[in-house]
């Protein structure tokens, strides 16, 4: 089985817009009839998981999540405070 993309980036990749087919996908949420983690369909399908609840995301490829990332103008968080005025 190829490296697949980590649950943080498989969130990160939903946000950004990824809706490819995957054969796999994480499930965030615990359910009655379905715990929580990696999941693949059954059949072998790709689906685009990234269309369902919001608890769910696609799990690519690593290579492939990256590449989808590389190039798009993402937004950082940061713990920086920049100050502009007079003093």
């Amino acid at each position: 089985m190829e490296t697949l993309v980590n649950l943080d980036l498989a969130k990160r990749l939903k946000f950004e817009g990824y809706h490819k087919p995957c054969k796999y996908f994480y499930q965030d949420k615990d359910l009655s009839f379905s715990p929580k983690g990696l999941k693949h369909c059954k059949n072998d399908e790709k689906l685009n998981y990234n269309g369902y609840d919001e608890f769910i995301y696609s799990a690519p490829g690593l290579r492939e999540g990256v590449e989808y990332l590389h190039g798009k103008h993402m937004r950082y968080e940061s713990s920086v405070i920049i100050k502009i005025g007079k003093s």
